[in-house]
């Protein structure tokens, strides 16, 4: 840009900013050049997303990009998915089986469940760079304590 302010006509020697109006071709060609291409192209970004959401919408946004078997398979999936089991499983016969089904299949142990894996997460999360000795042991040992779970 510099160069360009510098010029004066072919075969002759630049002069010290000589043609300060070719700025304004720089401004323009800046200002239409990419700000309006930039401006285009995120008009067409967001109307691809829009054209997207209607599809959405419409319920048929799944079947865009698959396959017929593939069509086939997830509809068959998704009328076995919605589906329960037609008969509760049995609860066994014998003593520590029964404590263990019992145990598995109680809201409580599942919520149980839930708590050791946010724990766990947490306690993830405090290690850090430079951490001293013991407290890497501490956080060892509690990792041993969630992975005997």
């Amino acid at each position: 840009m510099a160069d360009a302010t510098d010029t004066k006509e072919v075969d002759l020697q630049p002069e010290y900013e000589l043609n300060v109006y070719i700025l304004i071709y720089f401004v323009l060609f800046i200002v239409f050049g990419s700000f309006f291409i930039l401006n285009l192209f995120i008009g067409v970004i967001i109307d691809n997303f829009n054209q997207q959401k209607r599809m959405l919408r419409a319920g048929d946004s799944l079947e865009l990009f698959m396959t017929d078997s593939q069509k086939n398979y997830f509809y068959a999936m998704r009328k076995i998915g919605g589906r329960r089991p037609t008969k509760a499983l049995p609860r066994p016969r014998f003593a520590f089986a029964r404590f263990l089904f019992d145990l598995t299949t109680n809201h409580k142990f599942d919520i149980f469940i839930m708590i050791c894996i946010v724990l766990n997460m947490f306690f993830m999360c405090l290690e850090h760079y430079k951490q001293s000795y013991t407290y890497d042991l501490v956080l060892k040992y509690i990792n041993y304590v969630f992975i005997a779970m």
